[in-house]
């Protein structure tokens, strides 16, 4: 070859290239939210149908149908402390998947409610509930929940910390290789989720189920409280975002921007309880998406309105707030 050049001459091309790329994206982005817009007036009066629709998006195991008894399980006691009971559980969520977390039962007598507190992102059930010191940016989060006299069951989801634990995976790989066979790590840890509630709502001092979670915990307290019906009261912290936070690796599936965003997940929960805390100084979710995402469930609830949903923003960062007042409530709601 003779011919030769710099590296940079073809630099201009790979530019326009990828400024053509960037500009389809922002075409077909504002086209999704007409569609998403058009697609989601009815959630109010055919919910059943968006759930279904939600589930077949997210993929199998959602869509699996038929009754299922209650997933068998096990548990070791730990402690007793505090008013509580603490047991670690293994619960069999699907052939072949054992889902392990903490359990708190009150030995306080009678039925009473039971909330499930999900982690976030590099946590653990261990990290939240103080058996490892410093409970971090959740700030006791367990803790601030069982001392109301409920059960609180925490579950571990595909989040830890891969260093602190020497158990090594790929969150991201996990999700493209479920995403090629129908699934999703989503609709996996939801269902997982879900086959917990089944397995405590079978006993019979269970009166009652709430959720409350954290970042990506607030992620899926969102959807599954959207999803499960016997959610009757959640608290989604530092992660109510929109478009962009909204939809990137494993928080996207195919065509989800013409459908589903927070906002339209969010009115899922109608009309049960659901809070939604945002830090205004959060250094991963900035309060503006919140903001954008809230002002959008308004617009769709103007039929219903939304006492039924509280926004808060708090002066913090990436954190659960220190105000026990959403707690209280979801407590009052579930008893």
């Amino acid at each position: 070859m003779e011919y030769s050049e710099n590296r940079t001459d073809s630099k201009k091309y790979k530019e326009e290239y990828l400024r053509g790329i960037n500009a389809i994206i922002e075409k077909k982005t504002e086209e999704a939210g007409k569609k998403r817009a058009e697609y989601i007036k009815n959630v109010f009066t055919e919910p059943e149908k968006y759930r279904a629709d939600l589930k077949k998006l997210l993929g199998w195991p959602l869509t699996k149908n038929g009754v299922k008894a209650p997933p068998a399980a096990d548990a070791t006691f730990l402690s007793e402390e505090d008013g509580h009971r603490v047991y670690r559980m293994r619960i069999q969520a699907l052939d072949g998947l054992t889902l392990t977390g903490l359990y708190f039962e009150s030995t306080l007598s009678g039925a009473r409610p039971l909330v499930v507190a999900l982690h976030g992102g590099l946590g653990t059930p261990e990290l939240i509930s103080g058996f490892l010191g410093d409970t971090a940016n959740y700030n006791d989060m367990l803790a601030r929940v069982k001392k109301y006299g409920v059960d609180v069951f925490a579950p571990q989801l595909l989040l830890w910390d891969k260093k602190k634990y020497a158990v090594d995976y790929d969150r991201a790989d996990v999700d493209e290789k479920l995403k090629s066979v129908g699934s999703s790590v989503t609709a996996v840890e939801i269902y997982a989720i879900m086959r917990a509630i089944d397995y405590f709502e079978k006993e019979k001092k269970i009166s009652s189920f709430g959720m409350v979670g954290l970042s990506y915990g607030g992620f899926y307290t969102l959807r599954t409280a959207a999803l499960d019906l016997r959610i009757k009261s959640a608290i989604s912290c530092s992660f109510f975002g929109d478009g962009q936070s909204a939809f990137s690796g494993d928080r996207s599936w195919f065509g989800s921007a013409e459908k589903f965003d927070n906002a339209e997940i969010a009115a899922l929960v109608y009309p049960r309880r659901l809070c939604i805390e945002v830090g205004l100084k959060d250094e991963l979710f900035d309060v503006s998406g919140a903001r954008r995402s809230y002002g959008r469930l308004k617009e769709i609830c103007h039929t219903v309105g939304t006492d039924w949903v509280d926004y808060i923003e708090f002066d913090g960062a990436h954190e659960f707030c220190r105000d026990d007042g959403p707690i209280e409530r979801m407590i009052n709601d579930l008893k």
